[in-house]
């Protein structure tokens, strides 16, 4: 009956002391972010003909990635699109885009005049280029399915070889939740 006592006692007593020793608080950790965040990001992208006034795809959101360049510069950015997206040309087949472009941090904007988007590597022509204007993001300002708010994107988007139109692409920040991923009409 005694050894059951000292068995109870030292049990608590070990509860005891492992409550205290396992509320020890830590600090959070640091986050290293790239030199041009809050440029940088995952994107859910939908893009718009302007001068038809009408979605490139009605059902799709495509996946847009902005990230460093590898000397971290905080004046140019990557704009790459990691789904297939019309090439903007009826006789095209599907591509990717994927420019380095000029940013700025603290205005929250990038933009691009001109730069070669397609390149024939046997015969050194230039086939297509894009000319990005007014591409911004702002911060905190779609309300998600999920709950958060998210980051916004979007720029204007010329292609050479579909001279006069104007696309807009127009996103948020993706968040990873499932009810977020095939959100697409925000606004």
């Amino acid at each position: 009956m005694r050894m059951k006592s000292i068995i109870r006692s030292l049990i608590l007593l070990c509860v005891f002391a492992a409550t205290f020793v396992s509320c020890e608080t830590y600090s959070d950790p640091k986050v290293d972010y790239s030199p041009i965040y809050p440029l940088s990001g995952e994107w859910r992208v939908r893009i718009r003909n302007t001068n038809a006034d009408t979605l490139v795809s009605k059902t799709s959101m495509y996946t847009l990635g902005t990230y460093n360049t590898s000397d971290n510069s905080t004046t140019q950015m990557w704009l790459r699109t990691t789904s297939n997206i019309p090439t903007f040309h009826p006789t095209s087949t599907l591509r990717t885009l994927k420019s380095k472009i000029s940013c700025d941090v603290t205005g929250l904007s990038f933009s691009t005049t001109g730069i070669i988007q397609n390149l024939n590597v046997t015969t050194n022509a230039v086939i297509d280029t894009i000319t990005i204007t007014e591409g911004k993001v702002t911060l905190n300002s779609v309300s998600m399915p999920s709950g958060v708010m998210s980051d916004r994107i979007s720029f204007k988007l010329k292609k050479s070889k579909s001279p006069g139109v104007t696309y807009l692409v127009d996103g948020y920040r993706r968040t990873r939740w499932n009810e977020d991923e095939t959100f697409i009409t925000f606004k």
